[in-house]
């Protein structure tokens, strides 16, 4: 039986919520023979993704237990592009967390870890229309855009005059499978994809750059930012069925049984921030949760601490409830199902 976790995106707070909840899933699942695989996500999802890649509980309790603290603070890395001396407390505080989370030995757990593993981080790549540099303004364009994401249809601001496309970075690609749209995770290059993987633009300081993400260049990457996944990539269950760029990338991807671990309180599965199309009513994702091969998590609580939390006694309060929310599921009668059946 193959299993994947999809890793839902939601700032600092629901991430720590998250974070809670995975640690004690990883624990049960390692014991029980249900590890996941393949583990996808966006923004704090990607993050979480690569914890969960390196297949033990310690890597997230490691990274949980340190946010927002000033020793965490000290490990910042001077050299990442954008994210050090620009007066963006959060933005540092995220870039440290990146570079002291996966360290060499939690790289060598995700990348020396055999073929069989699978590890997607996405990411949004963002580009003016009119060939112009991407600029401050239009940094604030997309944090406008993210403010709004959770107001009516015809309140949202959706900018206009940007060219956004999903760009997936994975490990153990196969040979010649790569496109401009999935890309390689790398040692080289996880630490700035992640960081990019949960940069919202203006909140969190600067967009990287194609060049800050070690990629290979594609011509549609001039004048192109890399931010945030989950403006254009939550949830990819539609998008691997209906978008021609991704398909053999889900046919690769594809598992027996699947965990959303969602931020929603309600379970709802938005397929990007933009909360423009919920997935839970997709033909696809429908099936399988009457069939059983789909498994939704989320909140059955308020989470405490807020999108861009850096206390980190509120971080581990939010983290602890998210521990104790799983302890109870894990002996519930539904997940004890998905997995035994």
């Amino acid at each position: 039986m193959i299993y994947s976790w999809i890793l839902d995106s939601g700032g600092a707070g629901r991430g720590a919520w998250q974070g809670g909840v995975i640690y004690e899933f990883m624990r049960w699942c390692r014991a029980n023979g249900c590890f996941p695989s393949i583990t996808m996500g966006a923004s704090a999802g990607g993050y979480a993704a690569a914890d969960v890649g390196t297949g033990t509980e310690k890597t997230v309790m490691k990274g949980w237990t340190v946010w927002g603290k000033p020793e965490l603070m000290r490990k910042a890395h001077s050299g990442a592009p954008g994210a050090v001396g620009k007066g963006n407390r959060f933005r540092a505080n995220l870039n440290a967390s990146v570079f002291y989370v996966m360290d060499e030995e939690e790289q060598a757990d995700v990348f020396d870890g055999g073929d069989r593993k699978k590890l997607l981080v996405f990411t949004t790549r963002v580009r003016r229309q009119d060939g112009k540099e991407f600029e401050r303004g239009d940094c604030f364009r997309y944090f406008l855009k993210s403010a709004t994401r959770k107001l009516p249809k015809l309140l949202k601001y959706l900018p206009g005059g940007y060219a956004e496309d999903p760009v997936i970075f994975a490990t153990n690609l196969p040979e010649g499978f790569g496109s401009e749209h999935v890309r390689p995770l790398t040692r080289e290059n996880c630490h700035a994809v992640i960081e990019a993987s949960c940069l919202v633009p203006f909140a969190m300081g600067a967009p990287l750059r194609p060049k800050d993400v070690n990629t290979n260049s594609f011509p549609s990457d001039r004048r192109a930012v890399f931010i945030d996944g989950g403006y254009t990539l939550k949830m990819p269950m539609a998008l691997f069925e209906e978008d021609p760029r991704f398909r053999e990338l889900a046919r690769w991807a594809r598992a027996d049984k699947t965990v959303v671990f969602c931020c929603d309180p309600d379970g709802r599965l938005w397929e990007s921030s933009a909360r423009l199309r919920c997935l839970n009513s997709f033909p696809a994702v429908a099936a399988a949760l009457a069939q059983g091969r789909l498994l939704v998590i989320h909140p059955d609580h308020k989470v405490e601490a807020g999108f861009l939390c850096t206390d980190n006694p509120a971080i581990m309060r939010t983290f602890n409830r998210g521990r104790e929310q799983a302890q109870r599921l894990l002996q519930s009668d539904r997940v004890r199902r998905f997995f035994n059946n």
